[in-house]
């Protein structure tokens, strides 16, 4: 279940609280400069913290605007 109270930012770190028990990934963050999210940081719960800076996956490349990531994340596009 997608959490729809997430306050967006479009200057700095925005921080998702959404546990994938299969992937073990207990954190999503967020970094967005002038609106458009530039760095992504999932964190798992054995501690592994992954930093994307250039794509989020095969389909999704990094810079993209605010809007797009929290349509494509609130549609599940992301292939975590």
């Amino acid at each position: 279940m997608k959490n729809k109270n997430i306050i967006w930012k479009e200057e700095g770190w925005t921080t998702i609280q959404d546990a994938n028990p299969v992937k073990h990934i207990v954190e999503i963050s967020c970094f967005a400069e002038g609106g458009n999210v530039t760095q992504i940081r999932k964190r798992h719960q054995d501690g592994e913290e992954e930093k994307l800076t250039k794509a989020i996956d095969k389909n999704h490349s990094l810079p993209m605007s605010l809007e797009a990531f929290k349509t494509a994340y609130d549609n599940n596009e992301f292939e975590w």
